[in-house]
């Protein structure tokens, strides 16, 4: 065997030497491509997504729903049993008159 024949093949192929020691630019690829971007996806969907609707809307909209029902609801309280009860005739005459009205 010729021993120039290595060295002859190795010049000969040195763009696939190369191509093959950076195992194909994946790891370029990777690191300067597909993880920035994987980051940058992350970072958005944690402020747009997770602040913004997980926290803003759902966990403190509905908080901020139930306080506006709450100040409503504390106002229509007046502790009276009366009030109370009335309220309750007038919620059983309607569901009585629409029994009465719907199956005739």
């Amino acid at each position: 065997m010729n021993p120039k024949a290595p060295v002859a093949i190795a010049k000969a192929l040195s763009g696939l030497n190369v191509v093959l020691d950076h195992k194909y630019y994946f790891d370029w690829l990777n690191e300067r491509v597909i993880a920035p971007a994987a980051r940058a996806l992350g970072r958005g969907l944690w402020h747009k997504a997770d602040e913004g609707l997980i926290d803003g809307l759902m966990v403190n909209g509905s908080a901020r729903l139930v306080g506006m029902l709450a100040s409503v609801t504390r106002r229509l309280q007046s502790g009276y049993i009366y009030h109370y009860a009335f309220a309750m005739i007038i919620g059983l005459m309607a569901m009585i008159s629409y029994f009465v009205l719907v199956y005739k």
